[in-house]
């Protein structure tokens, strides 16, 4: 084991290398990090899902913490695509009643595990990300959650009143048409 003193490098931490000199083993700080913005959210999510609905059974719940194991291992792989859809899945199936507030918390850790894991895919292992990728992936999370929380606030509405006017309906679902377009000029 030995640190990376490579000169420019953006990698930091211990890379661990076999007699060949290939590398088997990178750990690094933001590769840490990664790994538990990519665990924490799917344990705390099903933390919630037992705390709304104890009676459900714990095996499922535990068989996606091994996939959010697996996920942040290999980033690259279907094991997060599988892990989220499985984690939304759990989620309808074991909560029987309406819990808005409980579904946004659930919602925020799919998000912050989705982000989490598409980053850690896009680059090499160990890649250290600038505080200017932080920033902008943070914000970018920030509108996702602002959109989320508004749209959590209209079905809370929308349930006291029974069923909602059309032009709530209409402006909705225009925001939700609109944010796609929003987020491809941003970036383009």
């Amino acid at each position: 084991m030995s640190p990376e003193p490579s000169a420019g490098s953006a990698l930091t931490g211990f890379v661990v290398e076999d007699r060949d000199g290939t590398r088997l083993l990178t750990i690094t700080i933001p590769g840490i990090v990664v790994r538990i913005l990519t665990i924490v959210p799917v344990v705390t999510a099903l933390g919630v899902l037992h705390l709304v609905a104890p009676e459900t059974p714990w095996w499922p719940s535990l068989v996606l913490v091994l996939l959010a194991v697996i996920s942040a291992e290999v980033p690259d792989s279907g094991a997060g695509l599988v892990t989220l859809a499985g984690l939304v899945s759990w989620w309808l199936l074991a909560v029987p009643e309406d819990t808005v507030w409980w579904a946004l918390l659930v919602a925020t850790c799919g998000l912050v595990f989705h982000v989490a894991l598409a980053h850690a895919a896009a680059g090499p292992p160990g890649a250290t990300p600038t505080w200017a990728v932080v920033r902008q992936l943070a914000g970018r999370c920030g509108l996702v959650l602002l959109v989320t929380t508004g749209l959590a606030v209209v079905v809370e509405v929308a349930e006291e009143w029974g069923e909602p006017p059309a032009v709530l309906v209409g402006i909705t679902l225009a925001l939700i048409g609109i944010l796609p377009w929003l987020a491809a000029r941003r970036t383009g």
